[in-house]
């Protein structure tokens, strides 16, 4: 009985070690206000990301990469893949900023995701996907285009500030009939264009286009009855005109 007794534990130590070994599990720094901070956490395309095992049910908010100002705390995930985005499927909430990200899978069950600061030039949304995306945070990455953002059709705030757009094609945004606040600052915009298609956004209360190099503002036909603000301050502003086919019932701040 000793002996069976003793082979029966070393089964279970070995069976400790390899799991141990097997899984890596990815905990929480700092939790605050249902955050959980993830800090020191290594993603490359080297990275086995099926050995990750993320922080439980409990946290529907993860923050990796610059919020504290630990030492040693330098997060890095290249590619933000669906692989990955897997391990975490109970995330709601996901703020990924610093982290030298330069390609991304649009996650599918997130409502709010901040990938602010990064050097993200690639971002892939899958047409046939749902996505539940309502706040979405780009600022200050390498974006060059966002014609694939018309399938993030729930979206209610978009910030892709300082980014290096050259044009944009306003018929995007009308795949995305709730949007309420557009931010396009300090990009490298030269024209927008929507061509003699009406563009309605009934929900838009705020177009920020400010530090860019538009000299005309084209969407085609504007219908934004809840537009608040249109911030077009810091273009060639001797040149700028709007385009003659608009329709703001409520605008009261037009900054220029």
């Amino acid at each position: 009985n000793v002996i069976y007794l003793l082979r029966k534990l070393t089964i279970i130590a070995s069976l400790c070690v390899f799991v141990k070994g097997r899984y890596s599990h990815v905990s929480c720094q700092v939790v605050e206000n249902k955050w959980c901070t993830v800090q020191r956490l290594q993603i490359t395309d080297r990275t086995n990301v099926r050995s990750l095992v993320f922080p439980d049910d409990r946290y529907e908010k993860i923050r990796i990469g610059q919020y504290y100002s630990f030492i040693n705390t330098d997060s890095i995930i290249v590619i933000f893949s669906g692989e990955l985005f897997y391990r975490m499927r109970r995330v709601r909430y996901l703020h990924m900023n610093g982290v030298r990200m330069v390609g991304l899978d649009m996650p599918d069950t997130i409502i709010e995701l901040d990938v602010s600061d990064n050097w993200l030039s690639r971002v892939y949304i899958d047409p046939e996907k749902r996505y539940n995306l309502r706040k979405l945070i780009m600022r200050n990455n390498l974006l060059t285009n966002i014609a694939g953002f018309k399938y993030l059709i729930k979206l209610e705030e978009l910030n892709l500030s300082e980014n290096m757009l050259h044009t944009v094609n306003f018929v995007v945004f009308s795949f995305i009939p709730y949007i309420r606040l557009i931010d396009l600052a300090r990009n490298r915009i030269l024209f927008t264009s929507g061509g003699q298609s009406v563009i309605s956004l009934d929900f838009l209360e705020t177009l920020n286009m400010a530090e860019n190099k538009l000299t005309t503002l084209d969407i085609g036909v504007w219908i934004f009855p809840s537009l608040l603000t249109l911030n077009l301050t810091g273009n060639p502003i001797g040149l700028l005109s709007l385009s003659n086919h608009y329709s703001f019932s409520r605008l009261t701040n037009i900054l220029l």
